[in-house]
């Protein structure tokens, strides 16, 4: 070591004997010599320190804090060749009294640099003295204090949490002081209901005289009498929630409970109280929410902020330490009393709360505090002191554990409405669906650090099940409304409308929102809607059925009849709702008027023959002169035969109607048939000519006298639309596995918007320029024989220039189409042609030849398949090459079909007409009723229809 960095033998004899504890170091914290004092204190002699690197004698342990500090401090002085202080470090020695036992010191350590000309470190002075004494008077001073802090933090904590959750409980908490009940405290929730009145320090009957005579009063003065709690459910209490206002009815769950001073006197009770006005009637869901409470007790804050303060300051004590430590011990003490009494007055007043509290402690959320209601949640179970997951097992992988767990990350507070919650009442029970609501508040420690969760909640279970079972009833009661095939409805007991079933909408085109908003009256036709009104007007004051005949609108804008009904349904003695039925008789009154009219025509038709019969039977009476009464006698003839004809209808139209029409099915010569008819109409109708101009000789196989009834009504129907004509043509040709005939008249002609009605009961044309005879049924009796043989029927008409009637009846019924199928691209029968094409995405009907029910639902239903499977939305519907008509397929058409495209996703129909008035007229039907949402375009030219639908 050369004399640069070593020591003097002088210099090293002065180190040696200075009275403090030196050790003197080379850079390279070798010891170079110590202090003698240095070496008692360590019970080390000079040789074993002499020459060796201060850790090898000095080992620091791995708990030895103050060694590593040691070492850290030299480090920093070599590398910033700087003095510096460790202010103090633990040293772990051997007594010097017993070497094996190893006692704790504590000192104040200080490294010095000494430096050469050339700022290198020639060796460092470690200085350290004992303050153990004086360290450890300090550490029970702190700890004491601390001691104290943690207490009154604690209660200061228990006491904000408390008054946290009084304020956060949404419930109505008052307490009520004395004999008279004076108003004392009331939290937000109380307040916030009232917010319009004062209630504080006013008696009870003072802040609400609304409530004198109420039974309330009678249960408060029993608890004060006596001690006892009073629970009440669904109590109506009128209550004015602002001052001069009108008592309303409210429904409350409460609890009053007495509050006793330090002697055990009653002097107030304890009010909690729930209002369930929503859930009682019905109207609205039970809502609870909390609200961010924030309140803090000031003066055990500057308390607070006081130990803090003093807790910086302890080492700058002095002497006079342990008088101040005790004043501010006096002062903590005082408050941590008055904390803790605040505590014990909180948490009885929660032990007593209705609602479930608990207070879960640390990341195990162990049971800090259950008060009887939570416990009584789980009344076979110990809860307390236990982790969460220990105590209730069944949390294990429920969305709640991750709840709690991010409140205490996050110190966010969670609130849970209608929670369902796995459940055991008794640790064996089995387990439960329970329901919930719930907060959970995260609850800090005096450093502001999470420490714990709070909880606040109520089972609700009874009453999710309730509602449930509510929702699942109301739910089938509507499925059954909608399953009804007329219009329902309901209305509140006031008589607002409230419900309308599917019916109604789909009739009115409107949502079911929209109907409810404007009402009835939005569609009742104007003519009735006095009525109506004053009939459900008395049936809402005296509660019995409501009936009422109306028209109402359809989406279409014409009005409908419809049959009104509405009962009561009585609950308690109380209207509870209303449910009403509107039944579609536009149908029965149009027959009715019908009726009205045939009776009338039946009445006069029937008269008019029968007077002329007596007529001329009194001029046969009065007269001998045989050519004249051979003249009366022809003529009553005449008149006898077309009351039998009347009569005869009549019965037809009867036997119809029972379906005890009689068919003799036999084969006959159509040709011989036709020529018979025609020669027994001509014998009747000598104004006419009726020329047979052509027949096919075809043997059909039937009910000739039936078919010959058709042509004789044919031809009778020719005769009387075409006075002051000469010629009636008929003919006969087979066309397609047909036979075809028709009757042509050169008459008055009908208009379109009879032709539909025609073969229709009781339908008779109307000519502004005559009146023609009849009962309007030869037309519908023709038609049922003519669907009995499979036939199909047909006019074409021009006003002013004449009718022809075409039937068509098949020569082979059983004859079964054969289809030719490719993939779902292609359909081909004798009836239909169907394409999809793919490039355009759309399908393309080509309806060929005479079409009856059966191949018009066989070619819909191919045509609807194939628009699925390719995933169609846009038709072309060609009738170009349709003979004769479909009239009787159209219901089927509009009702059913129509339906079947829209729900398959059809958006646009191109419908091309066909060539003869009829077919036009049933596509026109077809369309017009049923639509629906399908954009529907009707044509007269295929070019045109598929230049529309491309574009689409």
């Amino acid at each position: 070591m050369n004399g640069e960095t070593g020591l003097s033998p002088e210099m090293m004899k002065v180190f040696e004997t200075l009275p403090g504890l030196y050790l003197v170091l080379s850079p390279d914290l070798i010891m170079l010599t110590a202090s003698d004092a240095y070496l008692r204190i360590t019970a080390k002699k000079r040789e074993d320190v002499a020459g060796r690197h201060i850790f090898e004698v000095f080992t620091p342990g791995a708990r030895d804090q103050g060694g590593r500090d040691v070492a850290n401090s030299l480090i920093r002085v070599i590398n910033t060749r700087e003095p510096h202080e460790i202010p103090v470090a633990r040293f772990d020695f051997p007594d010097p009294a017993d070497p094996a036992v190893t006692r704790s010191s504590y000192w104040r350590t200080s490294h010095t640099p000494v430096l050469n000309s050339r700022g290198e470190i020639r060796y460092i002075i470690h200085f350290t003295e004992d303050v153990t004494a004086q360290e450890v008077a300090r550490q029970q001073l702190t700890a004491s204090l601390e001691e104290q802090t943690r207490s009154a933090a604690k209660a200061l904590q228990m006491s904000n949490r408390m008054e946290k959750l009084v304020r956060e409980i949404p419930a109505r908490i008052a307490i009520l002081s004395g004999p008279d009940w004076v108003f004392e405290y009331t939290n937000p929730h109380f307040e916030a209901f009232f917010s319009q009145r004062s209630l504080r320090g006013k008696p009870l009957l003072e802040a609400m005289p609304e409530l004198a005579g109420h039974e309330v009063l009678k249960a408060l003065k029993h608890v004060y009498d006596t001690g006892e709690t009073y629970s009440g459910t669904e109590m109506r209490i009128p209550m004015v929630r602002q001052d001069g206002g009108k008592p309303e009815d409210h429904y409350f769950n409460f609890v009053y409970q007495a509050r006793y001073d330090e002697n055990g006197v009653i002097n107030g009770i304890l009010s909690f109280a729930y209002n369930i006005t929503e859930l009682v009637t019905a109207r609205e869901l039970l809502q609870e929410s909390g609200e961010e409470i924030q309140a803090t007790n000031e003066e055990l804050k500057a308390t607070n902020e006081d130990l803090y303060q003093a807790q910086r300051n302890l080492q700058k004590l002095n002497e006079d330490l342990e008088k101040r430590v005790g004043l501010r011990t006096s002062q903590l003490l005082a408050a941590r009393e008055d904390a803790i009494r605040e505590r014990d007055r909180l948490n009885a007043f929660f032990m007593q709360a209705p609602a479930g509290i608990c207070v879960l402690d640390g990341p195990e959320m162990i049971f800090e505090l259950v008060n009887p209601p939570y416990q009584q949640l789980f009344p076979g179970r110990n809860l307390r002191g236990k982790p969460l997951l220990e105590a209730l097992p069944e949390f294990a992988g429920h969305p709640i554990c991750d709840i709690l767990i991010d409140i205490y990350r996050t110190g966010k507070t969670f609130e849970g409405k209608e929670v369902m919650v796995p459940l055991a009442s008794n640790d064996d029970g089995p387990v439960e669906e329970r329901y919930f609501n719930f907060i959970y508040q995260a609850k800090h420690d005096i450093h502001g650090m999470v420490d714990g969760i709070l909880v606040f909640v109520f089972e609700v279970t009874e009453t999710v099940l309730t509602r449930r079972k509510k929702e699942e009833n109301e739910k089938r009661f509507r499925f059954l409304l909608n399953a009804i095939p007329q219009q329902v409805w309901t209305s509140r007991p006031d008589g607002a409308l409230d419900y309308v079933n599917q019916v109604v909408c789909d009739d009115f085109g409107q949502p079911m929102e929209v109907i409810v908003g404007s009402g009835w009256n939005e569609f009742i036709h104007p003519d009735d809607l006095g009525d109506c009104l004053r009939k459900w007007r008395h049936a809402l004051e005296a509660g019995t059925a409501y009936t009422v005949e109306f028209r109402l609108r359809f989406k279409d804008g014409d009005y409908r009849w419809h049959l009104g009904r509405a009962l009561p349904l009585i609950e308690n003695g109380q209207i509870a709702f209303w449910l009403g039925t509107n039944t579609n008789i536009d149908i029965q009154k149009d027959n009715e008027q019908r009726k009205d009219e045939f009776l009338s025509i039946a009445s006069h038709e029937l008269k008019t023959p029968l007077t002329s019969i007596k007529a001329f039977n009194q001029m046969m009476q009065r007269t001998d002169d045989a050519e004249r009464l051979a003249g009366f006698a022809k003529k009553s003839a005449g008149h006898i035969f077309r009351l039998e004809k009347l009569i005869s209808d009549l019965l037809d139209v009867t036997k119809i109607n029972a379906g005890k029409m009689i068919y003799n099915m036999q084969p006959f010569s159509l040709k011989q048939m036709l020529a018979d008819t025609i020669e027994s109409v001509q014998h009747m109708a000598p104004s006419h000519q009726l020329i047979l101009e052509h027949a096919e000789d075809v043997e059909y196989t039937g009910d000739r006298f039936r078919l010959e009834q058709v042509v004789s009504n044919f031809l009778n129907n020719a005769i009387k639309y075409s006075p002051g004509e000469k010629e009636v043509i008929i003919n006969c040709e087979v066309e397609r596995d047909n036979v075809v005939v028709s009757v042509k008249d050169f008459g008055i002609g009908i208009a379109e918007g009879d032709l539909l009605h025609l073969f229709e009961r009781y339908y008779r044309v109307d000519n502004t320029a005559m009146r023609f005879e009849g009962l309007g049924l030869g037309l519908f009796i023709s038609s049922e024989i003519l669907k009995r043989h499979q036939g199909s029927f047909w006019i074409e008409s021009q006003p002013g220039a004449g009718s022809t009637f075409y039937f068509r009846l098949p020569l082979d019924s059983h004859n079964v189409a054969k289809a030719k199928r490719i993939g779902n691209t292609f359909y081909q029968d004798t009836t239909i042609t169907i394409t999809y094409y793919e490039r355009s995405h759309r399908i393309y009907a080509d309806w060929t030849g005479f079409q009856d029910l059966d191949s018009v639902k066989n070619g819909c239903l191919v045509l609807l398949e194939m628009a699925e499977k390719n995933r169609c939305s846009k038709i072309v519907n060609d009738n170009t090459h349709v003979l004769g008509s479909w009239s009787e397929a159209v219901d089927w058409v509009s009702g059913v079909f129509f339906p079947m495209l829209e729900k398959a996703g059809i958006t646009h129909l191109a419908w091309v007409y066909a060539p003869n008035v009829f077919s036009r007229l049933s596509a026109n039907k077809a369309a017009g009723v049923a639509a629906g949402n399908i954009d529907t375009q009707l044509f007269t030219a295929l070019s045109e229809a598929e230049k529309w639908i491309d574009n689409r």
